[in-house]
């Protein structure tokens, strides 16, 4: 099968998800057309990329997209009528030229390309673009929505009911997230479907738990610093943990734009040497941290537009790295964590209840024993990629045959 794949910007560090996906799809004999609109805003690269036999082929610049367009309007193949539907409905701010302007890139692709259907992550700029691409050309698309796109960034219930009206099918990865997108888009609630995201086990061979040491206990978080994912409840929690006489040193993976106001949280609590802030980092160096800790935590919340983790990659990796997990029972994380089995949910903006848990797997090492063996065996049972991969292959079989009888 040849499938085309878009993305408004690719890679993402935060994105080892959309990465798992394709990489199987090759590994299974399917050739991938890969394009982006934009190129990633940093060069830190994660070293399986190097697998991935797809060219990331990115848009052209403004002169070349100009000359596109004007091409487009000789040919009567410019979008027009719609065009300036989208700007009706939509506003100005949707920039519906522009994203027809943009699709043009990616029909003169496809076409050359001879690619029956393309897929799109994430319902934003680009699967409105990806609507103009099926005007202009008919190719048929699908997208996989996910959490905050849909739910905060898109902005508009009209756009988003059109854009799953217009898809052959939806993937949403957690039963919460179809069922918030199905009730928003009621009349495509049939073409949405859960699809989890999955976990590439060869990556991550068993480890074992951790031997009792005399050091401190290692806690380990991973994620941007945005306000939806806690890190000021968790660094909260760990003042807490420091009254109660635990031991611990806490590593922070990521960046983003709280991170000044974050250190400085740290550094009132008096906490600059328990706390450190690692900065962004590649997916073996994430690995190597996972393996070396000895309790994995994600204080995910719902910040003020309303957006929130759905299904944090980054804790399946810490479950598939046999390491007991605490976080909240925000969205789709208890689809994800069996609270009590694998792991502990707290309510979200909870920092003393997330220091009881903390606290609870600091002093038991048994228990962190425990859930770190439960965990592992939960992602083997349901989310490697190659079982949750199934659920979208058959889609796009079914849309492939689809497309063979209209022709």
């Amino acid at each position: 099968m040849r499938l085309g794949y878009i993305y408004s910007r690719y890679p993402v560090l935060s994105q080892t998800f959309c990465d798992a996906e394709m990489l199987e799809l090759e590994r299974r004999g399917h050739e991938i057309v890969l394009a982006s609109l934009y190129p990633p805003k940093t060069e830190l690269r994660h070293e399986y990329l190097a697998k991935l036999r797809a060219k990331i082929q990115y848009a052209p610049d403004s002169g070349a997209l100009d000359k596109l367009a004007r091409k487009a309007k000789r040919s009567g193949r410019w979008p027009a009528a719609m065009v300036q539907e989208h700007d009706l409905k939509y506003g100005a701010e949707y920039k519906a030229a522009l994203r027809a302007r943009n699709a043009l890139f990616f029909v003169e692709l496809f076409e050359r390309e001879r690619i029956p259907h393309f897929h799109v992550h994430f319902a934003n700029r680009a699967a409105h673009t990806a609507l103009f691409v099926k005007a202009i050309s008919g190719i048929p698309f699908s997208i996989t929505a996910h959490g905050q796109d849909f739910m905060t960034d898109l902005g508009n219930e009209g756009l988003l009911r059109e854009l799953c009206a217009a898809a052959e099918f939806v993937g949403a990865e957690t039963d919460y997230s179809r069922d918030l997108l199905a009730s928003r888009c009621p009349k495509a609630a049939g073409k949405i479907f859960r699809v989890y995201n999955g976990i590439d086990l060869s990556r991550f061979p068993e480890s074992g738990s951790h031997p009792a040491s005399p050091g401190p206990i290692r806690l380990l978080s991973v994620g941007r610093l945005v306000a939806f994912k806690g890190f000021q409840h968790l660094i909260d929690a760990c003042s807490e943990l420091e009254k109660r006489g635990i031991d611990f040193a806490l590593q922070i993976i990521g960046d983003g734009p709280l991170r000044d106001e974050l250190e400085m949280r740290a550094r009132r609590y008096g906490l600059s040497g328990r706390i450190q802030f690692a900065g962004e980092q590649s997916q073996n160096q994430v690995l190597s941290a996972l393996r070396a800790c000895d309790i994995f935590v994600l204080a995910s919340t719902v910040d003020a537009r309303g957006a929130s983790d759905v299904f944090p990659t980054v804790i399946a990796e810490a479950m598939a790295s046999g390491r007991p997990v605490v976080s909240t029972t925000v969205a789709g994380i208890p689809e994800l964590v069996a609270n009590g089995e694998t792991g502990l949910l707290v309510p979200p903006d909870d920092s003393r209840r997330l220091a009881d848990a903390l606290e609870r797997l600091a002093r038991d090492g048994s228990l962190r024993a425990n859930f770190g063996r439960a965990g592992r065996q939960r992602i083997e049972d349901v989310f490697t990629i190659e079982r949750t991969i199934e659920r979208l292959l058959a889609r796009f079989a079914a849309t492939a045959r689809s497309v063979l009888i209209r022709r």
